[in-house]
């Protein structure tokens, strides 16, 4: 019987065939023990047969392009046998994919490109469930909401679609006063140099070093002083200053906020800390 074959497309047809319970490639890209097939190792299972081999889960989470097409030529090699798709039906995938649905239908055009998916995987879920009979999913916790968010739209899009837009900007306002208050604390820390870098939020923020040579900014980087004061200078002056070089760095622009290299600094801070150089 031969167990090693010469690509991946043999080794996986014959996996298909069901015709010995051990394969693989020479590298071992793609290797088969009885009903399960690996890709590149343990870590990736291919595709499993269930249900004494009338159906196989694919999984077609590709993790590279080659695990890719080894999932492409599995699908073509066993279109004989009803077929199942980890996507389709993980639980845990499934929830995380129609969260992530139900939250972008807040501010959708086209509610419809998110309420048909979250349909289908909805389908596609209770189809594998049924199938495989496994009842104990329905008192889950994770299948419970996909199934509360399913009733809810097909009760009432429209409605459904504007109780979560009213729920997301409630959760928008609340983390904005939780980062504030994460912002005002982690700032006077650094302020008193009892941290020297945090990120709440997409803007640095400048401090004067304790020796008073450079300036510090919230990202752990810091510059000479003198070099700060000349650029500081410059912006009070009006002075066009985009482009220009501060030692490693090059500012690319000054408009909300200060943009040197990959900061984005607050103009509060910019303007608090340029005064006093």
């Amino acid at each position: 019987m031969k167990k090693v074959f010469s690509s991946n497309a043999d080794c996986i047809h014959t996996f298909a065939q069901r015709s010995q319970d051990e394969g693989r490639t020479p590298n071992h890209n793609v290797y088969f023990r009885g009903d399960k097939i690996y890709s590149y190792g343990y870590h990736y299972l291919l595709g499993e047969f269930i249900n004494n081999g009338e159906a196989i889960i694919i999984n077609d989470i590709g993790y590279s392009n080659s695990t890719s097409k080894h999932i492409n030529i599995l699908q073509g090699a066993t279109r004989q046998y009803k077929q199942f798709y980890v996507t389709l039906t993980d639980l845990d995938t499934v929830h995380c994919t129609v969260i992530s649905h139900k939250n972008s239908l807040a501010n959708a055009r086209k509610p419809e490109l998110y309420i048909t998916p979250i349909l289908q995987l909805w389908e596609s879920l209770n189809e594998f469930l049924q199938y495989t009979k496994a009842k104990k999913y329905k008192s889950n916790k994770k299948y419970k909401e996909i199934k509360a968010i399913v009733t809810a739209l097909n009760d009432s899009p429209e409605d459904y679609k504007e109780k979560i837009k009213l729920a997301s900007q409630k959760l928008a306002k609340a983390q904005k006063r939780k980062d504030a208050k994460k912002l005002k604390e982690r700032l006077s820390k650094f302020n008193f140099y009892e941290i020297d870098s945090f990120r709440v939020g997409d803007e640095d923020y400048l401090r004067i070093s304790k020796d008073g040579d450079r300036v510090e900014t919230s990202q752990r980087v810091s510059v000479k002083r003198e070099n700060a004061k000349l650029l500081y200078k410059m912006i009070e002056r009006g002075i066009d200053i985009q482009g220009k070089r501060i030692e490693h760095y090059t500012v690319t622009s000054i408009n909300g906020t200060l943009k040197i290299g990959c900061h984005n600094i607050n103009i509060d801070s910019m303007h608090k800390v340029g005064k006093l150089l």
